[in-house]
């Protein structure tokens, strides 16, 4: 082709991609079909730059072709439709190769092991990933395997980022960055080089990779609000939640659950949503002083999945959450929680994530639940501001704004997002499952608790032994009180709901005797710790180490538990005859 002929072509095969992409937003799967059929190769080689493994790049674009024809609706500028396609797949790449990433430990473990303050920097994915691209890419210090243009611009990019992130180094912080990262140097080694002692060359390397994670972060999210802004998505506020203006359970999680699902369609009531999450039967002591950390000792994104998966909702997770229970936020310096202090804490590594799936939520015009906004409590996100680099929030606290950087930089340096959607087709309660796992709690066998934790029925023994011990910290110890008596009387609602429920089906008759028994044992349980929740209300927390208090909460303990024993006898029968009830 002549000059004008090829840019007369490039031209028809534009207003022709642009009629496609039109007719692909409507539900066209062929006209989708006939696109991907011409920018398929581009955008496999594209991944497969990413990943460097064929199989992987194939799987990861299939799923980024159904997830980019289920969102064809939210390309607003068709002449973008390649570099929005890329964003879809580059983002799937790197959600597939975070689960599959085999970092280099026993190369990079010699400097963490040096400071221990820096260990949970080993967390820091995003950031390995880039230097072991760097690191490891071939084509970088040789030719050898070809010209790849797709490659070559990724290269580039990378090449570029690096540079970026040297940036905010020293002239000796780059100089032993740059031998440890990109020539290999041991410490040792770098240590002769450059007339230092290893205890210098470790420290340096700790200092450096701190700083260069902190811009990596910032660069990250930079470059997130660039692609979001492309293509018009850069402020939506949703309907304010009203769930804790006038909360109806001391437990945010399922506060905050319940209030997402009402923007998805018809809610379960709360009282289900306790009951089919587990939240209702959970039961978690941290043994010696009955910390405050205890009811949510668990596995957030394991325990709050399955639970909207028994409900008949789809979800997804991002957590950073901290391996050792941290702080106890009503007795540190106030000053801790104040802005000011969140200001001055590392960015947190799942930041760029932990707002992608925000905003994903929101533009599907739903909350997203979120921890520790102000407080170590769940809450809402339902809105955001690019402009301002604000989010929407409100948890128990109150309701306001949060700096986008301020999301993981809590008291704790917590990040915890959750995120819930449902297909449209009708939803099908799986409670004979949600029992199961009540029962799996009970007898110790969840796997979702964290370690130095007991939960269960076996709680029981370690919260009555630090209670003999008088070692029991007031605050935390009141907390533990008000959640266990706010769960059993949502447990009695549950099966009080189920019972009215099933009255009018007569194949559920022989349930109803299991149903209500449980019910009245949980009233009954409710009441013995409302007498405890008085002795010892939150959050001042009473004299639980004074022996007549002490020995009073010991006595009404023994008395639930053998309650509770009894509403796990209710729940083993009522299962068993589940199962003898025909299938229809």
């Amino acid at each position: 082709m002549t000059p004008g002929e090829d840019e007369t072509f490039e031209n028809r095969q534009k207003e022709s991609d642009i009629a496609l992409i039109q007719r692909a937003q409507t539900g066209d799967t062929e006209a989708f079909g006939e696109l991907i059929h011409r920018y398929r190769g581009q955008l496999f080689r594209y991944v497969r730059a990413l990943t460097h493994d064929s199989y992987l790049a194939e799987d990861i674009l299939q799923d980024g072709l159904i997830r980019a024809f289920i969102h064809m609706g939210q390309l607003q500028n068709a002449d973008r439709f390649m570099a929005w396609m890329q964003r879809i797949v580059r983002n799937q790449a790197y959600s597939h190769m975070n689960r599959r990433e085999q970092q280099r430990e026993q190369h990079f473990s010699s400097f963490l092991a040096f400071g221990a303050e820096d260990a949970s920097w080993s967390e820091q994915d995003s950031l390995d990933k880039t230097l072991n691209h760097l690191l490891n890419d071939a084509d970088w210090r040789s030719q050898e395997a070809g010209y790849d243009p797709y490659q070559a611009i990724v290269q580039q990019e990378m090449r570029n980022n690096f540079h970026k992130l040297l940036g905010c180094l020293n002239e000796r912080e780059q100089q032993v960055f740059t031998s440890y990262w990109m020539e290999q140097l041991s410490p040792q080694e770098i240590a002769c080089k450059f007339n230092l002692t290893s205890a210098n060359v470790y420290q340096i390397l700790s200092r450096s990779r701190k700083k260069v994670s902190q811009l990596h972060i910032h660069l990250s999210v930079e470059e997130m609000l660039a692609e979001w802004h492309s293509i018009g998505q850069n402020r939506l506020i949703l309907e304010e939640p009203l769930s804790f203006r006038a909360s109806q359970t001391w437990n945010s999680a399922a506060a905050s659950i319940h209030e997402m699902l009402g923007y998805i369609g018809s809610s379960p009531s709360l009282p289900m949503v306790m009951g089919m999450s587990g939240l209702s039967f959970r039961l978690t002591i941290l043994p010696k002083d009955i910390h405050i950390a205890g009811p949510t000792a668990y596995n957030f994104k394991e325990v709050l999945t399955r639970g909207l998966q028994r409900m008949g909702y789809r979800s997804r997770a991002v957590e950073a959450l901290a391996s050792e229970v941290g702080l106890n936020a009503n007795l540190v310096d106030p000053s801790m929680l104040e802005e000011k202090a969140k200001g001055k804490r590392l960015l947190n590594p799942r930041l760029v994530r932990a707002l992608s799936l925000i905003r994903y939520s929101i533009h599907r015009g739903i909350p997203a639940v979120v921890w520790d906004l102000n407080i170590p409590e769940f809450g809402l996100i339902y809105g955001y501001d690019d402009a301002v680099r604000t989010l929407y929030g409100t948890d128990f606290i109150k309701s306001g704004t949060i700096p986008y950087d301020h999301v993981g930089r809590g008291v704790n340096q917590e990040v915890f997002v959750l995120a819930a959607e449902s297909d449209g087709m009708i939803r099908e309660m799986n409670l004979r499952a949600a029992l199961t796992d009540v029962l799996a709690h009970y007898r110790g066998e969840d796997p979702y608790t964290l370690p130095n934790t007991v939960s269960g029925l076996a709680a029981y023994g370690v919260w009555r032994e630090a209670l003999g011990n008088r070692r029991v910290e007031p605050n935390g110890h009141a907390y533990n009180i008000a959640i266990l008596w706010d769960a059993r009387r949502y447990a009695g609602e549950f099966f009080k709901e189920l019972s009215l429920s099933w009255a009018s089906i007569p194949r559920y008759t022989k349930l109803m005797p299991f149903c209500r028994q449980a019910e009245e044992l949980y009233r009954i349980m409710t009441d013995r710790l409302d007498m405890l929740k008085q002795c010892f209300p939150f959050p001042e927390g009473g004299k639980p180490n004074e022996k007549v208090q002490g020995d009073k909460a010991i006595s009404i303990l023994v008395k639930v538990e053998e309650l509770e024993r009894d509403a796990v006898v209710a729940i083993e029968a009522l299962l068993k005859e589940w199962l003898n009830i025909p299938r229809q």
